[in-house]
């Protein structure tokens, strides 16, 4: 490591110089309860209850449990869910397993036989479907494809996974995070990022390798675009916020370069991109986590002006992080968005460019004015049905929280009351559960089965918060860790890589509403956003001139 480096590298490795490897993509996922797998080993995923009876299918849980409903939020927008797809991505991959072969068969349907890669720690782990489900009736359609997460096998032989990316919160679903992956999204001129420009405005660069297992291009001049999480074009609103960052990335480099006239491209890019971390953290942490921990938020000192580093922490995210309690924002999407006034089903939505080629200020201010779903029980049809469905292929679309359900068992994650038990916090009994409790006991023999990702997203939020007080605590240790663990995090004063105080106080003024003033732009650009993006427009909440919120003052920064 290079001590006097004032850069971070794009693999997470040196950030801390104690322990180099801390943080470094390819960690395996920290665990804070031991593995619970069929086997002590981990090449039989979890599959049968405390009573020795087989769990139910995922899907069975999710139809049962977690059936459809509009359960609209009061104070917060869908930009909410939005921010948390797309930091999600800053911070966590899980990588799967490649089958030679499909993991699903009528065959397999129909004998009711376990899939021989089930007990032998091979790759498939299909879920299988009830007869009866509302959806997927047919022998074709009653086994759905699921591959294990890549195995890490740790000291003692058990079965592990690991995050592909870095933890830390270092913009790499914008940059990348490798050397040649960042390299090849840059101009190598003025440090700015490569785009396509379609009638003045700049987009995302095509990703020439893509599929239609990654994105479908539905009309002319549709592409699929390229960033540096190779998720970017799961959804429009999450291709929308790669699109403002790849643009407020490129207005910062012409600011710089306008004062800096004699900077190299790589100063220009490495100075913007860590500017555009520094805001990222920001908006992070004293705008968005405050609408999901509420109270708790300020407890974790997540808030701004509370910050003192520290080497001895590992920022590896928990198995249970990435794995459960950060998937809370699926039940937080809506059945629909309205673009351009037309209503669109979520389902019609995912893979689909076109929205953000189209029409990224209609896509938007429907992020802004539309409030989200509750994260609760309840989740919407685009989740459980259509998820990734193809256009023209009915009964191919996915169900997210089965998905969700079937990687914890693949993991091997404790059941709900296990991890209520290691909180302190009160177990359940059928009739304790907050949310469905006689739907879960028509589902699990025992209430000590429950699947942590089903029962702990039925928990009544926190005191201003959108998440329970399970999922509350889960996400406030392992976003404490990844503040006050990062030395590269733009609040830390006094090292080679920090920003001076003034330079701290001007990043601090940078609302998300101002860098999508900046940069959803051009003559149909928008002209006002509310004070604060991520809750909708009230009599405290009001709509402002972009020109009314405070910019970094550009000559401030320097090398």
């Amino acid at each position: 490591c290079d001590p006097t480096s004032r850069y971070r590298s794009f693999d997470g490795s040196c950030n801390n110089l104690r322990h180099p490897t801390f943080g470094v993509a390819g960690s395996t996922f920290r665990r804070i309860l031991a593995p619970k797998y069929e086997n002590g080993d981990g090449r039989t995923p979890r599959l049968t209850g405390v009573t020795g009876a087989k769990l139910p299918s995922p899907r069975l849980v999710s139809v049962a449990v977690h059936d459809p409903g509009n359960h609209t939020a009061v104070n917060v927008n869908l930009m909410v869910m939005q921010w948390a797809q797309f930091l999600d991505h800053d911070v966590t991959r899980t990588p799967t397993t490649v089958a030679s072969a499909p993991c699903c068969t009528a065959e397999l349907v129909r004998s009711g036989v376990l899939h021989p890669d089930v007990t032998t720690g091979g790759p498939c782990f299909p879920i299988i479907v009830g007869s009866n489900d509302r959806l997927f009736t047919d022998l074709t359609t009653r086994c759905r494809d699921f591959t294990r997460s890549d195995p890490a096998v740790d000291d003692n032989g058990i079965r592990q996974q690991y995050n592909a990316i870095t933890p830390w919160i270092d913009g790499s679903q914008i940059y990348g995070h490798t050397e040649e992956l960042a390299r090849s999204l840059r101009t190598l001129v003025n440090g700015k990022l490569r785009v396509v420009t379609i009638n003045g405005e700049d987009f995302l660069p095509a990703d020439e390798a893509a599929t239609d297992e990654t994105c479908f291009k539905l009309q002319p001049g549709d592409y699929c675009f390229k960033a540096g999480d190779v998720r970017v074009n799961a959804y429009p609103g999450l291709s929308a916020l790669h699109t403002m960052f790849l643009r407020y990335h490129n207005k910062i480099c012409d600011r710089l370069k306008a004062i800096h006239g004699d900077w190299s491209d790589e100063i220009l890019y490495q100075e913007a991109r860590r500017l555009v971390i520094a805001v990222i953290q920001r908006i992070s942490y004293d705008e968005f986590m405050v609408q999901i921990l509420g109270q708790a938020a300020s407890k974790y000192g997540l808030l701004f002006g509370n910050y003192s580093y520290n080497s001895s922490i590992d920022p590896a995210l928990s198995n249970v992080f990435s794995t459960a309690a950060y998937r809370f924002g699926h039940s937080l999407v809506s059945d629909s968005l309205t673009i351009n006034g037309q209503v669109v089903e979520t389902g019609d939505l995912f893979m689909r460019p076109k929205f953000v080629l189209n029409s990224l200020k209609n896509l938007t201010e429907a992020l802004l004015t539309e409030n989200c779903q509750r994260a609760d029980r309840w989740y919407t049809k685009g989740m459980t049905d259509r998820m990734f469905e193809k256009p023209g292929g009915p009964k191919t679309g996915q169900d997210i929280v089965a998905l969700n359900i079937q990687r914890g068992r693949d993991h091997g994650l404790p059941p709900y009351n296990e991890w209520l038990a290691y909180f302190g916090l009160p177990i359940k009994t059928f009739d304790t559960m907050e949310q469905g409790a006689i739907r879960y006991r028509g589902v699990y023999s025992s209430v000590d089965d429950i699947d942590l990702y089903s029962g702990a997203i039925g928990e009544f939020p926190v005191n201003g918060g959108s998440v329970g007080g399970l999922y509350s605590l889960i996400l406030g240790d392992q976003f404490r860790d990844l503040k006050f663990g990062d030395r590269f995090w733009f609040e830390n004063l006094g090292d080679v890589s920090s920003f001076t105080s003034d330079q701290v106080k001007q990043i601090a003024r940078i609302k998300f509403s101002k860098v999508i003033c900046d940069t959803v732009t051009g003559a149909d650009g928008i002209k006002k956003v509310q004070l604060n993006a991520f809750r909708p427009v009230s009599s405290t909440n009001v709509l402002t001139d972009c020109a009314a919120f405070p910019d970094l003052d550009i000559e401030r920064f320097w090398v």
